[in-house]
């Protein structure tokens, strides 16, 4: 993969993170429309995806500085902490839905 490519991969997952971060406020703002019983579980589950989001940023950092063969590696890293991050999002979307 040439630098170009490397770059735009980049930025996608930048603007991915981006934003998620602005939908998980979303899930915060609603919060307020939840049973009371149901708001610690949700407080939880928000948590849960920020620490993930994190997780997520921190390897997409370590993408940015790694080279070569290692790029490819650290791709994949990303790539699957996107997928369990963007999973657990969606649960937790649902969920904030189902105790409406």
């Amino acid at each position: 993969m040439d630098n170009q490519e490397q770059t735009a991969y980049q930025e996608k997952m930048d603007a991915k993170l981006t934003q998620l971060k602005a939908d998980i406020q979303k899930l915060e703002g609603e919060l307020k429309d939840q049973k009371a019983d149901a708001r610690l579980g949700m407080q939880e589950e928000l948590q849960q995806l920020r620490r993930r989001r994190e997780s997520v940023k921190a390897k997409l950092h370590e993408l940015k500085t790694a080279s070569g063969a290692a790029w490819g590696e650290a791709k994949g890293g990303v790539a699957s902490a996107w997928h369990d991050l963007e999973a657990a999002f969606h649960k937790a979307s649902a969920e904030f839905k189902r105790e409406r």
